[in-house]
């Protein structure tokens, strides 16, 4: 797909996939391709691999890769397939960029660098989107996380980034809603903002952002897509059902219990979740049991 094709497909509801792991912590290709195949005909507007969801911190670079093979013979355009890309140096995040590419990937997710972030000003973090622009003339996604990283790009840098023809758009997933509404303030006309926060869905779309990438996609895809059709459709009654639903699931599953917990819900979904690759641990029967209450509340009464 070309550039304007992958930007003019980047809207709605995507799903940013579990990584299931065998007990021995290899990669359970049988897992993760029967997740894939539910998710045919579910709505969603694509995948994502290697993001947070998909314990990318922990994943090779030809793990990411052998991921995106994968996911891409089973994905038909205009299904989008972005992948998480985004390691400590430009110079890595460019190599695993271009290889992802070369497998299939139609647009490279980048988180910001981190590690030394108290150097990771304005000036550092445009030299390395542009850098990874410019060099690989194909469609960029930044990934703003700051909860996780401890950088928050500000409103404007976003805004001058956004110019790059080549930097379509941004994930934001700090959950701050008066920072997304600043950031939709800046970016140009035609500029895909996602949001990665559940909690506030509808309000972010109502705002101007042109979909989401919420971890709940993976294991209620119904509840995402027909919350964001219920906002574009004006459905106004449907669509705050819906995102209390939602809010319900991200506060009471994703937030207090991570990647554990959001593996157990895909579990109790009919989702194949595999096991959680070390040094995350599982959660206490405790804590699963709130999990299955929590998704039991939010699945009541609705028929899709």
């Amino acid at each position: 797909m070309t550039r304007k094709q992958v930007t003019a497909c980047l809207q709605g509801m995507f799903a940013p996939v579990v990584t299931p792991f065998t007990r021995r912590g290899d990669i359970d290709e049988g897992l993760y391709r029967e997740n894939l195949e539910r998710y045919r005909g579910s709505g969603l507007a694509g995948i994502v691999v290697a993001g947070s969801t998909g314990e990318a911190p922990y994943l090779t670079g030809p793990e990411r890769l052998r991921l995106t093979e994968i996911t891409r013979r089973m994905l038909k355009p205009p299904e989008l397939l972005i992948v998480g890309t985004g390691l400590e140096s430009t110079r890595a995040t460019l190599q695993l960029s271009r290889e992802a590419f070369q497998r299939g990937a139609d647009a490279v997710l980048a988180v910001t660098p981190n590690y030394f972030k108290s150097r990771m000003d304005s000036a550092a973090l445009t030299a390395h989107f542009h850098t990874l622009a410019d060099k690989l003339r194909r469609p960029v996604i930044m990934y703003n996380i700051p909860q996780f990283t401890g950088v928050r790009m500000s409103p404007e840098l976003i805004g001058k980034l956004a110019r790059h023809p080549n930097i379509v758009g941004l994930k934001e997933s700090s959950g701050d809603l008066a920072y997304m509404r600043a950031i939709l303030r800046e970016v140009r006309p035609g500029f895909r903002v996602l949001v990665g926060s559940a909690l506030i869905l509808m309000d972010a779309l109502r705002a101007g952002a042109a979909g989401a990438v919420l971890s709940q996609a993976g294991f209620v895809p119904e509840i995402c897509v027909g919350a964001y059709d219920a906002v574009w459709g004006r459905r106004w009654k449907t669509a705050r059902d819906l995102q209390g639903r939602l809010s319900a699931l991200a506060s009471k599953i994703a937030i207090p219990y991570g990647v554990a917990g959001i593996k157990a819900a895909y579990e109790l979904c009919g989702y194949a979740s595999g096991n959680l690759r070390l040094p995350l641990v599982p959660m206490p029967a405790a804590a699963r049991r709130v999990v299955a209450a929590t998704l039991r509340e939010a699945r009541a009464g609705l028929e899709f």
